[in-house]
C-alpha cells in the first residue's frame, strides 16, 4: 500500500510538472524591459500545491517552470524561475496549512501580507524617483529612446504601481467579506490567501531577480505590472479548474481540501 501511494505520488506530480511546463509555453508573451514574459504556467502551480502539498508541488512549479524557460529560450531565467516558482509552491502550501478554519491567523496572515506588499510598492516607487532625478539616462530603453519622452513614462508608470499596490488589500476584502455571506463559496478563504501570497512572492521575486541581473532595480519595477496581470490570470484559471474539478471524482486527490471549512487526510502520504 505505501508503494502504492508512493508511485502516485510520483506520477502526479511528473503530471503537474508536464502540465506547468505546457501552460507556461502555451501563450507566452514578451516583456519588454526585462526580457521575462508573461504565461499561463502560474494556475498550474497553484493547482499543483492543492493537489500534491507542498513539497511535491514545489517539485512540479520549479522544474516546470524552469523548463519552459530553456525550451522557449530564456535560458538566463530558468535557475532564478526554479528558486522563485518553488518558493511560492512552499509558501502557499504551508500558510494554508496554517491559516485552514483559524479566522485568527488568517487575519494576522492577510495584515501582513497587506502590509508587506504597501511597504514594497512604496520602496520601488521612492526608487524609481530616485533614479528618474538622478540617473535618468539609466531607465532609458528601446521603449522609452530619449529623455523628452522619459517624465511622461515615469509618471504613467509610477500610477500603474499605486493602483496595484492598493488592489491586493482590497481584492483581500472583498474577497474575506464574500465568503462570510456565502458559506458554500467553493474556494476557503486559506487557499485565496495562499494563492495571493504565492502571487506577490513571484512580482517580488522577479523584481528582485531583474534588479540583479540588468543592474538597476529601477528598470526591473516596470516588469511589476504585466507580472500581476500573470498572477490575476493565473488566479482565475486555477479557481476555475478548482471548481470543475471539485465535481468530479478527481477531488479525492487533492491534498489539501478545496471545500471551504472541509479538512481531510491527504490521499496519499508526503
Amino acid at each position: 500500500m505505501a508503494n502504492t501511494k508512493k508511485t502516485n505520488t510520483i506520477i502526479l506530480t511528473g503530471l503537474m510538472m508536464a502540465l506547468t511546463t505546457v501552460a507556461t509555453m502555451a501563450i507566452a508573451v514578451p516583456v519588454p524591459f526585462t526580457n521575462g514574459y508573461i504565461h499561463l504556467g502560474d494556475s498550474m502551480i497553484f493547482l499543483s500545491v492543492l493537489i500534491l502539498g507542498w513539497k511535491y508541488g514545489a517539485i512540479a512549479a520549479g522544474v516546470g517552470s524552469a523548463l519552459a524557460d530553456v525550451f522557449l529560450g530564456y535560458v538566463h531565467w530558468a535557475p532564478w524561475t526554479l528558486c522563485i516558482k518553488g518558493l511560492m509552491a512552499v509558501m502557499m502550501g504551508l500558510l494554508i496549512q496554517k491559516t485552514a478554519g483559524d479566522p485568527k491567523r488568517t487575519a494576522v496572515a492577510v495584515g501582513i501580507i497587506a502590509a508587506f506588499w504597501l511597504s514594497f510598492h512604496y520602496i520601488v516607487n521612492r526608487i524609481i524617483l530616485h533614479e528618474g532625478t538622478n540617473n535618468p539616462s539609466a531607465l532609458l530603453t528601446e521603449e522609452v529612446a530619449d529623455l523628452s519622452a522619459l517624465g511622461a513614462f515615469l509618471n504613467g508608470m509610477q500610477s500603474q504601481l499605486m493602483v496595484i499596490a492598493l488592489l491586493i488589500p482590497v481584492f483581500l476584502g472583498s474577497i474575506a467579506l464574500v465568503i462570510r455571506k456565502r458559506e458554500h463559496f467553493i474556494l476557503p478563504l486559506s487557499q485565496i490567501l495562499g494563492m495571493t501570497l504565492a502571487g506577490l512572492i513571484m512580482v517580488f521575486g522577479y523584481y528582485i531577480a531583474g534588479g540583479i541581473m540588468y543592474g538597476n532595480f529601477a528598470v526591473s519595477a516596470f516588469s511589476i505590472p504585466a507580472n500581476m496581470i500573470q498572477f490575476v490570470i493565473g488566479f482565475l484559471v486555477a479557481s476555475l479548474l478548482v471548481a470543475a474539478l471539485s465535481k468530479t471524482p478527481v477531488e479525492k486527490y487533492f491534498a489539501l481540501a478545496i471545500r471551504r471549512q472541509t479538512q481531510r487526510k491527504p490521499s496519499f502520504s508526503k
